[in-house]
């Protein structure tokens, strides 16, 4: 159990009285442990709460634990205390503390009507504890305590409120201990701190807060499809800009070649005009020693390939004949050249002249 001064006690302990008509009664929790006492008609401000509802009205049972996994004794005894054809109109809570089992049943229309209470006060607690659970257990002993204007008994079995008859046949035999003022109030820390069995379980569970309820989603899809927009604007606005300043460096390349061939009239005109004028010097892609340099250097790791013939023609095409004792050998510089970008064409099939070499008339074209 927590210390009575610890300061993550502070709150409020309110208990509720038994009957509708009566006063409220509460008792202010702070760092210097639980204060006197008090009722009034208006709650003061607080932290946590925690409430007390009426021993006569929530009894409850005190067993040893059973040998078997904590939460499996709680689902037991909940199913346990549901049986009896009176589940659909009673509430029931379980709770485990100090290797006990404890239990309670209470009416449904008296959870409906304390939390409809508490609401219009303006409480929401988590925690509601029945009142008999404040006294203390002690072996072989009836405890008698009075919390507010309620007289409380607890025995080795059980808790509930102090009536006479109760008292006579549940504390038969056993020895009457009176709790003072002090350990009631050190109790109550302890109750505040940790409490033993909270009826907010099952269907009167406090309702969890999700994000789905709690997120303002129309302004998060506002935020979203703004910042969608901006994105797309923005990836317009470069587009634009790099069309922009494509166009104005296609301009000045076009005024460039025009001032060299004056027949141009667009960047394809002045590409084939070029072309054609460096062809005539024997210069650029469309040269003849660019792809003869090619295929000279496609030919020296392929030992058998030998030139038969060579020719160029204007247009720029390499003509030649490959001979080899293989057509693999031919097939390799074939390979060779198309993977450094040139345009080759071969006959479909390789075929064996008389002197049995493989041989394959081959033109080598710029890209």
């Amino acid at each position: 159990m927590s210390d009575a001064a610890s300061p993550s006690a502070d709150g409020l302990i309110l208990l509720l009285p038994a009957a509708p008509d009566e006063a409220w009664r509460h008792w202010r929790v702070g760092a210097a442990g639980v204060g006197p006492e008090q009722v009034v008609e208006t709650l003061p401000e607080h932290g946590a709460v925690t409430v007390l509802v009426p021993g006569a009205l929530a009894p409850v049972a005190d067993k040893p634990l059973p040998a078997m996994p904590v939460a499996q004794a709680l689902a037991a005894e909940r199913l346990s205390q549901g049986q009896g054809g009176l589940g659909a109109e009673r509430h029931a809570a379980v709770g485990a503390a100090d290797g006990r089992l404890l239990s309670c049943r209470i009416a449904a229309a008296d959870m409906d009507r304390w939390l409809a209470a508490l609401a219009q006060a303006g409480v929401d607690p988590q925690v509601m504890v029945p009142a008999g659970l404040v006294l203390p257990r002690q072996d072989g002993a009836l405890v008698l305590g009075r919390l507010g204007d309620q007289l409380l008994a607890r025995t080795q079995q059980a808790a509930f409120a102090a009536e006479e008859a109760l008292v006579d046949v549940l504390g038969d035999g056993l020895e009457q201990v009176a709790l003072d003022d002090d350990a009631l109030l050190q109790r109550l820390a302890q109750i505040h701190a940790a409490p033993p069995l909270n009826l907010r379980q099952g269907a009167y569970a406090p309702r969890r807060v999700s994000v789905f309820r709690t997120a303002n989603w129309l302004g998060l899809a506002r935020m979203s499809a703004t910042a969608a927009l901006l994105g797309l604007l923005l990836t317009l606005v470069w587009i634009v800009k790099w069309n922009i300043d494509s166009s104005a460096e296609e301009a000045r390349a076009l005024e460039l070649a025009q001032q060299r061939f004056p027949a141009a009239t667009d960047l394809d005109a002045a590409e084939r005009l070029l072309a054609a004028e460096l062809a005539k010097r024997g210069e650029g892609g469309a040269s003849f020693a660019a792809p003869t340099a090619a295929l000279l250097d496609a030919m020296r790791p392929v030992a058998g390939v030998k030139l038969r013939d060579l020719g160029y023609g204007a247009d720029g095409t390499l003509r030649f004949t490959a001979a080899a004792p293989r057509a693999e050998d031919v097939n390799a510089v074939l390979i060779a050249l198309q993977n450094n970008g040139w345009k080759v064409t071969v006959p479909p099939a390789l075929a064996p002249d008389p002197t049995g070499a493989t041989v394959a008339a081959i033109t080598v074209r710029a890209p």
